[in-house]
């Protein structure tokens, strides 16, 4: 190979590495799964209030949600150091969904854990839309989608009730909407012309937001009593 030839080739080759760098996905706030979102933190002498909750009822038609969303509410009540959360598992074995809450059911959460209150609600949006693409350049070419935007909308009903009294200490709702720019959508969204669908390991992670305002909801209401 001559000495022309192999300066083409070196320089060949940089352009790859440069073009690669160019285009190389970097990580959303969304893919961090490390991320401590903050959350109100109770005073060093509080005397936590032991809390029980069910699986909301999942309204938004995406099932694979409700598990991460319970994960999810349970670690931002334990972070706040407000709660002292029963192990759901043991509350579905009393109380298996919404339907199923009596007086007499709520007495056993009192009697068998020592609930003071009880968490319930409903998941009802959950939307994503794409609102911006771009693209990285690789030789001058479209080489492949580098930059998406995406529009996350959470909606969640819930109710705070007394144990064992059954009076609604708070019902309300949160409508979190967030814009996630990103060099790397793919890793959460999957697109198929104009839709955008979430990818089922990812839904807690975008949930949380939406949680993590129930959960300062409830603690701003648990101050005030």
């Amino acid at each position: 190979m001559n000495v022309k030839l192999k300066n083409i080739v070196s320089l060949f080759i940089v352009c790859i590495g440069i073009s690669a760098m160019g285009c190389s996905a970097s990580p959303t706030k969304y893919e961090n799964t490390t991320e401590n979102i903050p959350i109100s933190q109770a005073p060093a002498d509080f005397k936590k209030v032991k809390i029980a909750l069910i699986h909301f009822q999942n309204l938004t038609g995406r099932s694979y949600l409700t598990e991460p969303a319970t994960a999810q509410l349970t670690t931002f009540l334990i972070r706040s150091g407000y709660f002292e959360v029963i192990e759901p598992s043991l509350v579905t074995s009393i109380i298996r969904d919404q339907k199923d809450i009596t007086q007499e059911k709520l007495n056993q959460l009192k009697e068998k854990f020592g609930a003071r209150y009880f968490l319930t609600g409903n998941l009802t949006n959950f939307e994503i839309k794409e609102a911006k693409s771009g693209f990285c350049l690789l030789f001058g070419l479209l080489g492949g989608h580098r930059k998406r935007e995406y529009i996350v909308e959470s909606g969640i009903d819930f109710r705070l009730v007394s144990v064992p009294e059954a009076k609604i200490i708070i019902a309300d709702k949160v409508e979190n909407r967030r814009t996630d720019t990103s060099q790397a959508g793919y890793f959460l969204f999957s697109s198929a012309g104009s839709s955008v669908q979430i990818l089922q390991s990812s839904g807690g992670k975008l949930l949380r937001y939406a949680l993590k305002d129930v959960t300062e909801k409830i603690i701003k209401k648990i101050q005030r009593l």
